[in-house]
């Protein structure tokens, strides 16, 4: 999975063969800790579909790969201290930001249901796209979405879907506003804060 991600989305040096398949031309040394830090933290999430222990396992694997690496001498010097130090971030948030966008999807089913005959044509009862926290009050969300100048919420969540977020955290997510207060009606992925 690393590999097909430095081969398509961390701009290292590669030749297309004749089948059009990519392979990595590129040394090692040209690894730094922000390809690593995107491969855990977006990467994984965005695009791999699995079973949740290879978002449990990816940061201790990868540590072990980059000491692995880092023993054969093919690292660029002082590398591993920052790999570590994302690693070790990891392991905390990936764990915690698929179980609340696996709970999000539980509470965006159950109001979706509620906002079947509820008009959402009106571009102010309605936001979707990528939003970061901006705060969490007891069991309410809000959040600034791209390209928007002000805050949307508060956002009707659960306790414990609030215990699991961050400020800085990004959350996918459309909501719809009814009265005063948004709810949640789809979301797609919940991405650690940096």
């Amino acid at each position: 999975m690393f590999h097909d991600y430095l081969a398509n989305y961390a701009e290292l040096s590669y030749e297309e063969n004749e089948d059009g398949e990519i392979i990595l031309t590129a040394d090692t040394s040209e690894l730094y800790d922000g390809q690593v830090a995107d491969f855990l933290n977006w990467y994984l999430i965005r695009k791999v579909i699995g079973p949740a222990w290879i978002n449990t396992s990816a940061p201790g694997i990868m540590k072990k790969y980059i000491q692995w690496l880092d023993k054969k001498g093919l690292l660029e010097k002082g590398a591993i201290e920052d790999v570590f130090t994302v690693t070790k971030k990891a392991s905390k948030d990936l764990p915690r930001v698929e179980k609340a966008a696996s709970l999000l999807y539980e509470l965006c089913d159950k109001y979706s249901e509620e906002f079947l005959d509820y008009d959402l044509d009106d571009d102010d009862k309605y936001r979707e796209g990528y939003g970061s926290i901006t705060d969490i009050v007891e069991d309410k969300l809000y959040l600034l979405y791209e390209f928007e100048d002000e805050i949307t919420g508060p956002i009707k969540i659960t306790k414990e879907i609030a215990k699991l977020l961050r400020k800085g955290d990004t959350v996918n997510l459309v909501v719809g506003l009814k009265g005063k207060t948004w709810y949640p009606l789809e979301v797609g992925n919940v991405y650690p804060g940096e």
